[in-house]
C-alpha cells in the first residue's frame, strides 16, 4: 500500500478479518475511500490471510537462539521472538499460519537482514547530510578531507590490533568505588569478559593504574546477579570527549568468579548480533592489511634479513618479487648460489652494527659492478665511505659505470625483533572462523628465531647513472681489485617469493651455464643466466655488436659435456633485445613450424632435471616463513607509500598514505607540512599547480599491473623568507633528467637552504588481495556487512602507488658535493624537522 493510512487500515481490518461481521466492519472503516482503492485492500487482505505453505528456519538468520518448533507435522526453527508472533498469528487467524504471520517473522526487529539495511539507511542518512552541507556551503570541520583533494588520510604499516575477547556494544548502569570510598555512577559503552569501556558524565580526577571496583547494578535488576559483588578492575585508558569521560578498564587477574565469567560469556554469545559487537579493531586491522598488500608484490626494494654469527652479519634470506627480482638476479654467481651476502664483510659488518649503536637506523650508498671471465663472475662492491676516503670515488664510479653490470644501491639497516614475525588475526582465538592462520611450526620458528637485523636495498642505478663521466685515471684502476670478493661464497642466502598472480608466458629457471655466441664473424664467449623452453637470456665476456631481431648462433658448450645426444652446437635464436654495455642479451627460438634444437633440448631438460633447477618465480622456503618475512618487513618499512584511488567516473585522486614506525627524515618531513595531522598529511605542498595532472598521472595511466615501477625524482628546496618557511619543488624523469638543472637546483640550496631528494616509483595495483584478509572480512560482515561493503569497495577502487623514499645523501656523492656541503645539509634538514 503506498502510505501510512492504508498501512493503518490493514493492521486494523486483518484482526477481523475471520469475524461474520467483517463486511460491515470494513464498509464501516472504508467509508471514505473509493472503489479502487477498497478493491486493493480487499485483494491485500486476502493474500495475507491465504495460508503460507513455507517452512521458517531462521538459525544464523537472527540474534537469539532457534529450537525446533513443529506445527501440522512440519518442523520450523524459531527463536523467542519468533515464536511469539507465531502463536499470536495462530489466534488471530484462527489456527492458521498465514502469509502475513510469515513476513512478520522476517521483518522481525532482531532479524540480521533487518538490522542491516537499518544501518545501511542510516549510513546513506549521513551521506546525504554531508552532501546537504556542502551544497548549503555550512563551514566544515577542518579535519575534514574534502576541503582539499590533497589532504590525504593515512594508515600505519604492521599495526594490527588483536583483541583476545569480543567486545558487545551495550549499554547498563554500574556502581564504581575506589580506595577511599568515593562512590559514583557509570554507564557502559561495550563490555567482555575481562574487560569494561564506561562512560562517566561528571569529572573524576583518576589516573591510568589507579583502581577501582565495579557493581554491575543494571545487570542485578534484570539477571541472577550478586548486586553487592565487588568486582576489582585497573584503568588502562582514560579519554576525555567533552564533559564527559571515558574509562577502559581492565579486570584484576586476580579475582576469579566462574559464575560471573560464565554469565558474561552466555551474555555475549546470546546478544551480541542484537547490541553488536564491537569491530573497529577489526576494521582497523583490514584497512592496514589491505594496503599492504597492495604494496607487498610491487615492493621494488629487497628486504634481507640478517643474523649475526661472530660479529658478522649474515644474509639469511632475501624475500622476492617481480619488481625486485632482478636485484637478486645480479648476484647469481657460477655455482648458482645467491653470492649477495658477500657483500657485508666482517668489516662493513661492524661498520653497520656500530652505525646503529648510535641511531635506530643505519644507511648506506653501495656500489658494485661484476666481470665474467673464463666461467666465473668476479663481483666488486664498495662503500661510498670508502671510495671517498681512499680518494678513489671518481676512478670506481667513472669505471664501473661503462659495464651493464654497474649498480648503485641505497641500503638501509634496523634491528628487528623475530617474535614479531608471527601476528594473530584481530578476530579473538575462540571465535570459529574459516581461513584462519596457524602460528608458525616449531621448523619456522627455529629458521626465524636467529634473526637480528633487517636490511632493505633499493636499486637507484637510473638516478645515478647520468652523473658519471668518461674520464678516470687508468693507473689507479688496479687499485679496485681491493673491492672484489673472494671466490667462495661463506654465506648461503635463500630466496623466499611472495606469491601472487604470475603473468609469464612460460615459466623461466635459473641456472648459470657456460655458452657461445657467434654472430657473422664474432664469436664470443658467455654464460646461461636463465632458459625456459623458448627463451634464454645471456651474460657475455665481452661486447658484440647486435641488434634486436638479428639472429645469433648459440652453442651450449656447458651442457655439451653432459648431453651428447643432443645437437647444442650453433642453434639459432632470435634476438629479442640487448642492453647498452652489448654484454646482456635476452633471445627467442625463431616464430616456425620447425623443430628447434634448443626447445627440444631445455623441454627435455625442465622436465628431466626439474628438480635442480630454480624456478625463477619458485618459493623453495619453510611453509609459513613468508608470512613471517612479510610481517617482518611491514612492522616497520623504510619508504612512505602514497595510494591513487579511482572511481567510478574513472576520476584518479590521491587518497590515503602509509606511516611507518621506522622514522626516517623523509617521513618526518611530511607529517611537520602545514595542514598535516595525526591521522592524515597535506601533501599539496609537493604538488603546487599541475604537478599531479602533468607529471605523475600520465606516466601511472600509461602502466599496466605488470610494468615495472616507472621512477620520477623530485627535488625539494626549504628555506625561509621574511620569516615564512618556503618550500619549492622541481620533478624530473629518473632516466633522462637534465643533469645540469639538478646540478642547478643544489647549487641554489647550498648557501642557506635545505635540499631534499626523493625517489617517486609508480606502479599500477591490479585487484584487492581479499584472499589474504578473509578471515577478518567474513567476521566483519557478520557483524556490520555494511562496513565489509564499505571496506571492500574501497579497496576495489586503489587504482595505483606512489612508493616514496629520501635518496638525499646518495644524489649529492654523486653530484660531486663536498663532504663537508653534505654534512651541513644533514645539520640545516634535523634543524628543520626539530622546530
Amino acid at each position: 500500500m503506498p502510505n501510512d493510512h492504508f498501512e493503518q487500515l490493514i493492521e486494523q481490518l486483518k484482526l477481523v478479518v475471520n469475524e461474520p461481521d467483517f463486511d460491515k466492519i470494513f464498509r464501516t472503516l472504508t467509508e471514505g475511500e473509493d472503489g479502487p482503492t477498497r478493491f486493493q485492500l480487499k485483494m491485500e487482505l486476502r493474500r495475507l490471510a491465504s495460508p503460507c505453505l513455507q517452512t521458517v528456519d531462521l538459525r544464523n538468520r537472527v540474534s537469539g537462539r532457534c529450537q525446533p518448533y513443529e506445527f501440522l507435522g512440519r518442523k520450523h526453527y524459531l527463536d523467542d521472538v519468533a515464536k511469539d508472533i507465531f502463536e499470536r498469528g495462530l489466534k488471530i487467524y484462527g489456527g492458521v499460519f498465514t502469509q502475513d504471520t510469515f513476513e512478520q517473522i522476517l521483518n522481525a526487529e532482531n532479524n540480521n537482514r533487518v538490522i542491516q539495511e537499518k544501518e545501511r539507511e542510516q549510513a546513506l542518512q549521513r551521506k546525504a547530510q554531508h552532501a546537504e552541507r556542502i551544497a548549503t556551503r555550512e563551514e566544515i570541520p577542518e579535519h575534514d578531507d574534502v576541503r582539499s583533494p590533497y589532504i590525504i588520510d593515512t594508515f600505519q604499516f604492521g599495526q594490527y590490533p588483536y583483541r583476545a575477547e569480543e567486545r558487545m556494544n551495550f549499554t547498563v548502569e554500574v556502581t564504581l568505588n575506589d580506595e577511599y570510598g568515593d562512590q559514583r555512577r557509570a554507564i557502559t559503552s561495550d563490555l567482555s569478559v575481562t574487560g569494561l569501556r564506561i562512560r562517566l558524565d561528571a569529572a573524576w580526577q583518576k589516573q591510568v593504574g589507579d583502581e577501582i571496583d565495579v557493581y554491575f547494578t543494571g545487570l542485578a535488576r534484570e539477571f541472577t546477579i550478586d548486586p553487592e559483588m565487588a568486582v576489582p578492575y585497573t584503568i588502562v585508558a582514560i579519554d576525555q570527549q567533552g564533559e564527559k569521560t571515558y574509562f577502559s578498564l581492565n579486570r584484576k587477574a586476580e579475582f576469579t568468579s566462574s559464575s560471573l565469567d560464565s554469565f558474561l560469556k552466555r551474555f555475549i554469545n546470546g546478544y551480541k548480533k542484537r547490541y553488536r559487537v564491537n569491530i573497529d579493531n577489526t576494521y582497523q586491522t583490514l584497512m592496514n592489511k589491505g594496503h599492504e598488500q597492495f604494496l607487498m608484490p610491487r615492493l621494488g626494494a629487497l628486504p634481507i634479513y640478517f643474523s649475526i654469527h661472530n660479529k658478522q652479519l649474515h644474509a639469511d634470506y632475501v624475500l622476492t618479487t617481480d619488481n625486485n627480482r632482478h636485484i637478486v638476479e645480479d648476484w647469481i654467481n657460477e655455482h648458482n648460489q645467491i653470492a649477495l651476502g658477500s657483500i657485508f664483510n666482517p668489516r662493513r659488518s661492524q661498520h653497520f652494527l656500530k652505525r646503529l649503536a648510535d641511531t635506530p637506523g643505519a644507511t648506506a650508498t653501495i656500489l658494485t659492478f661484476s666481470i665474467t671471465a673464463r666461467g666465473k663472475i668476479h663481483y666488486y662492491s664498495a662503500l661510498a665511505e670508502e671510495l671517498i676516503k681512499n680518494n678513489l670515488w671518481r676512478t670506481f664510479v667513472n669505471f664501473a659505470a661503462r659495464k651493464s653490470s654497474f649498480r648503485v644501491y641505497q641500503f638501509r639497516l634496523r634491528s628487528i625483533d623475530s617474535n614479531s614475525a608471527w601476528q594473530p588475526q584481530s578476530v579473538p582465538y575462540e571465535v570459529q572462523i574459516p581461513f584462519r592462520l596457524q602460528p608458525p611450526t616449531p621448523k619456522v620458528k627455529h629458521a626465524i628465531e636467529p634473526l637480528t637485523h633487517l636490511g632493505v636495498l633499493t636499486d637507484i642505478t637510473e638516478s645515478m647513472r647520468q652523473f658519471a663521466h668518461d674520464d678516470y685515471d687508468k693507473g689507479l684502476v688496479k687499485s679496485l681489485k681491493a673491492f672484489m670478493h673472494p671466490p667462495s661464497v661463506p654465506i648461503r642466502t635463500k630466496d623466499v617469493r611472495l606469491e601472487f598472480v604470475d603473468l609469464r608466458k612460460e615459466q623461466r629457471f635459473s641456472y648459470r651455464s657456460r655458452c657461445r655466441v657467434r654472430v657473422g664473424k664474432s664469436i664470443r664467449e658467455g654464460m646461461v643466466l636463465d632458459l625456459s623452453v623458448h627463451g634464454l637470456k645471456l651474460q657475455l665476456d665481452d661486447a658484440v655488436a647486435l641488434q634486436a631481431g638479428e639472429v645469433a648462433l648459440v652453442s651450449l658448450t656447458g651442457f655439451e659435456k653432459h648431453h651428447r645426444k643432443f645437437q647444442l652446437r650453433d642453434i639459432p635464436y632470435l634476438v629479442v633485445n640487448i642492453d647498452i654495455s652489448q654484454t646482456t642479451i635476452n633471445l627467442k627460438t625463431p616464430d616456425s613450424s620447425e623443430k628447434h634444437d634448443g626447445a627440444l633440448f631445455f623441454r627435455y631438460l625442465i622436465k628431466e632435471h626439474r628438480n635442480q633447477l630454480k624456478l625463477l618465480h619458485e618459493n623453495t622456503s619453510l611453509n609459513g616463513l613468508e608470512l613471517c618475512l612479510r610481517n617482518l618487513y611491514c612492522d616497520a618499512p623504510p619508504t612512505v607509500p602514497l595510494y591513487f584511488y579511482q572511481n567510478n567516473k574513472r576520476q584518479v585522486t590521491l587518497r590515503r598514505a602509509g606511516l611507518s614506525r621506522w622514522q626516517t627524515a623523509w617521513l618526518t618531513l611530511l607529517q611537520g607540512l602545514p595542514g598535516s595531522r595525526a591521522s592524515n598529511l597535506n601533501v599539496q605542498p609537493l604538488l603546487r599547480g599541475d604537478s599531479l595532472t602533468t607529471m605523475l598521472l600520465p606516466e601511472l595511466q600509461g602502466l599496466s599491473r605488470s610494468d615495472r615501477p616507472r621512477r620520477k625524482l623530485l627535488l625539494l628546496k626549504l628555506y625561509r623568507e621574511q620569516g615564512e618557511a618556503v618550500l619549492r619543488t622541481e620533478w624530473h624523469a629518473a632516466d633522462q633528467f637534465d643533469t645540469a638543472a639538478i646540478l642547478s637546483f643544489i647549487d641554489q640550496c647550498l648557501p642557506d637552504a635545505v635540499f631534499v631528494a626523493v625517489a617517486v616509483d609508480l606502479s599500477k595495483t591490479g585487484r584487492p588481495d581479499i584472499q589474504f584478509v578473509q578471515a577478518e572480512m567474513n567476521y566483519l560482515s557478520q557483524y556490520a556487512a555494511h562496513r565489509a561493503n564499505e571496506l571492500e569497495e574501497e579497496l576495489w577502487q586503489v587504482y595505483g602507488i606512489a612508493d616514496t623514499q629520501d635518496v638525499t645523501d646518495d644524489l649529492l656523492k654523486f653530484a660531486d658535493i663536498s663532504l663537508e656541503h653534505i654534512r651541513q645539509q644533514q645539520q640545516r634538514l634535523a634543524h628543520w624537522l626539530s622546530l
